[in-house]
């Protein structure tokens, strides 16, 4: 798993879901997979609405925002 933080960079005009997660909210945890075209994107109990567009490899955009996520730590190769 990988441990992420996600920050909300801003509303679309036209929003789904006006006015309901502020800019630059942001949000660290842990993710299975990184944001994927018709799905959510979860990071440990926040989720976004459905991934609309991927922009670059750290930014995407949903139904209402765009997102940036940066990994912050990759534990798939680590054993406990």
């Amino acid at each position: 798993m990988k441990k992420v933080k996600i920050t909300k960079l801003t509303e679309l005009p036209d929003a789904l879901h006006p006015n309901n997660i502020q800019e630059g909210f942001s949000k660290i945890g842990f993710i299975e997979r990184e944001p994927t075209l018709g799905e959510r994107f979860n990071v440990g109990q926040f989720s976004t609405s459905s991934v609309q567009e991927i922009i670059d490899s750290n930014t995407f955009k949903t139904y209402s925002s765009v997102y940036k996520w940066e990994i912050l730590e990759d534990n798939q190769d680590k054993t406990s």
